[in-house]
């Protein structure tokens, strides 16, 4: 193995080795993640569940509080409203009495009392802190048995200003106030319910709506709170999620999450995949040169013993007449052309590469540009047994073309035609005007092109799978060359070709130089 070929495998053997270790830190934590992942998600969905179920049971023991709590002020404003002595007396006809003159609902009520309670002045407004008559309200608190909370009744500690306790307020509000005004109120005004994320449903122990701040035809709800406080006792209150249900939004963090895990498993092997396409079409390429190198080599060897061999009989005088020495030169010639040709194709190959290759464009005979290809390979062409046709319009413009380059892919079309032909040893040139277009035409009978390669035969390197195709050495550049040359010049090539029946191609050069990139002297 060649030292060249040496390092290609090098660089296939790098490449493989890039593939393993993404495969084995990258692929396969990934895919061990992934599973992790997915199992996490059942787990995961289950603990939203119920963090979602404890915060809506929170938003209902806290509307609970609340109503209290509002029950509570509304109680304590009552009876401050009544007087601790008319409340002290306990009277239903004298507390209703006073809840009117005070401009409230006497029917808020079921009861409204006060427990221990000591007389206080009238003029200073519950008493003032320190004064005489609250350290007389306290003695007489002290000579009273304070008495638990009742079970049918709140409470709510009656204080004066300055904080000083004077008893405890007994209420039960009536269950028509609650159900009528109390609870509406409290959710219209005072319920704090951020972006209407919830739906609040208020119901009778019997089932009866009391309020809803949105409907739920289904009624289904999410939580359920029934209240204990005597003047709310057997209220159901209930709770959902307004834009999906708990259940919805658990599936919809699975699907979220396994969709998303899934994506980057995808994202991953599409990676992988992208990894693999590029490894293989660098190793494909590598293949490619590695044959160039081989294909090459021979193509400089032909034409070098070839050269070696005339030039060795002439010095040696073996020539047997003087026109044999002149067909010796010739053949030395013709084939320090060919190398010359060879040697040009691939330092224009590697200018193009290297986005270094320039055209020298001017006012050309395209006519005579293609006889003087023929005229200059006439000789090889016919000694391998060729019959040369060529054909040139006679109203052809010039045009502006780089003639070298023109040349260039003329030789390479040639060249080609006379590899691949097989027996149909024919070879013809068609130059014609077609329109706003000159095109020139090289055709053969060879062996032909499949309709499936007819497009890959323009890449650099790229080669038909065929048998005398492979039998038969090449750079696998010429025609890469060619296209390139035909992208400068504006042009493009046509080909037609059946397997078995030989090739066309033409080259399509446009009359106006404006048509090519760069203009003219590009």
């Amino acid at each position: 193995m060649s030292s060249i070929e040496k390092r290609l495998a090098a660089g296939g053997d790098s490449r493989g080795r890039v593939v393993s270790i993404f495969v084995g830190a990258v692929l396969l934590p990934s895919i061990a993640l992934s599973v992790l992942s997915f199992n996490a998600v059942p787990k995961q969905a289950e603990n939203l569940k119920i963090s979602l179920k404890e915060q809506a049971k929170k938003v209902l023991y806290y509307v609970e509080q609340d109503l209290e709590t509002t029950a509570r002020a509304q109680a304590l404003e009552a009876a401050r409203v009544v007087g601790p002595e008319r409340l002290l007396e306990g009277r239903p006809k004298v507390v209703r009495a006073a809840l009117r003159e005070g401009g409230l609902d006497d029917t808020m009520f079921d009861s409204l009392r006060l427990e221990a309670w000591a007389p206080v002045s009238e003029e200073k407004g519950w008493a003032e802190p320190g004064g005489d008559d609250v350290r007389a309200l306290r003695e007489a608190l002290q000579g009273l048995d304070m008495p638990e909370v009742g079970g049918g009744e709140d409470s709510v500690p009656l204080e004066t200003h300055g904080g000083e306790k004077l008893g405890m307020v007994r209420f039960r509000f009536s269950c028509d106030y609650v159900h009528r005004k109390l609870v509406h109120d409290f959710f219209e005004s005072e319920f704090i319910n951020p972006e209407e994320a919830w739906v609040i449903r208020v119901t009778e122990p019997g089932g009866e709506l009391l309020y809803e701040n949105a409907p739920t035809p289904d009624g289904r709800f999410e939580v359920k709170r029934v209240m204990s406080a005597p003047s709310f006792e057997g209220v159901v209150l209930l709770l959902r999620y307004r834009d999906r249900s708990i259940e919805e939004e658990v599936r919809r963090l699975a699907l979220t999450k396994t969709a998303l895990i899934g994506f980057i498993d995808v994202m991953l092997l599409a990676g992988l995949f992208l990894v693999y396409a590029n490894v293989r079409r660098e190793l494909h390429l590598s293949r490619l040169k590695s044959d160039f190198v081989a294909n090459v080599s021979h193509e400089l060897k032909t034409p070098l013993a070839l050269v070696r061999l005339f030039a060795e009989t002439l010095e040696l005088g073996r020539v047997p007449s003087e026109d044999k020495a002149q067909q010796y030169y010739r053949v030395i010639n013709k084939e320090s052309q060919r190398l010359t040709q060879l040697i040009n194709n691939i330092l224009d190959f590697s200018r193009i590469e290297a986005g270094r290759k320039e055209y020298r464009f001017r006012p050309t005979d395209v006519g005579a540009v293609v006889r003087d290809v023929v005229e200059a390979y006439r000789f090889p062409i016919e000694q391998q047994g060729f019959e040369v046709e060529v054909n040139v319009a006679e109203d052809l413009p010039e045009i502006v073309v780089d003639p070298e380059a023109l040349s260039q892919a003329l030789l390479n079309l040639a060249n080609n035609a006379i590899k691949y032909s097989g027996e149909g040893r024919h070879l013809a040139l068609d130059v014609r005007r077609r329109g706003d277009d000159v095109v020139i035409s090289v055709s053969d009978r060879g062996v032909g092109i499949p309709r499936p390669e007819q497009k890959k035969i323009f890449e650099k390197f790229y080669r038909v799978e065929n048998t005398l195709i492979h039998t038969t050495k090449g750079s696998g550049l010429g025609l890469a060359l060619v296209q390139h040359i035909m992208d400068a010049h504006g042009g493009s090539i046509e080909l037609e070709s059946e397997p078995g029946r030989g090739s066309t191609f033409r080259l399509v050069l446009p009359l106006s130089p404006g048509r090519r990139a760069g203009g003219p002297g590009a």
